[in-house]
C-alpha cells in the first residue's frame, strides 16, 4: 500500500465507517424485539463489518474482484454463525444458544 495522503485518507475513512457500523450494529441488534430478527440482523452486521474489513486491506486498489472478494469475507462470517445450528442439531433459537 502506498502511503500518500489519498490513500490515508481512504483507509482512515474506511476504518472510521467500520467502527460506526460496529457500534451502530450493535445497538440495533440489542433493539431487535423477537429472538429470530435479533439473530438475523446480528448475521447480517457481521457479513457487512467482515465484507467492510476486506475493504479496508484492499482500499488502494478496488475493482472489480476486490469487491467479489468483500462479498465473499461477508458470506462466510455470516455462515459462521451456522455452526451453531449444526452443533445443536436443530434450528431452535433456544437450543442453539445463538442469542
Amino acid at each position: 500500500m502506498m502511503f500518500n495522503g489519498v490513500v490515508t485518507a481512504r483507509v482512515l475513512c474506511t476504518i472510521a465507517m467500520l467502527l460506526l457500523l460496529s457500534v451502530c450494529g450493535d445497538i440495533y441488534v440489542k433493539r431487535c424485539v423477537s429472538r429470530w430478527s435479533r439473530a438475523l440482523c446480528d448475521n447480517v452486521v457481521h457479513a457487512a463489518v467482515a465484507s467492510l474489513a476486506w475493504l479496508v486491506v484492499t482500499v488502494d486498489h478496488v475493482t472489480f474482484l476486490t469487491l467479489l472478494q468483500s462479498g465473499l469475507c461477508g458470506f462466510l462470517s455470516s455462515a459462521v454463525d451456522l455452526d451453531h445450528f449444526v452443533a445443536a442439531g436443530s434450528l431452535s433459537l433456544d437450543v442453539s444458544k445463538i442469542n
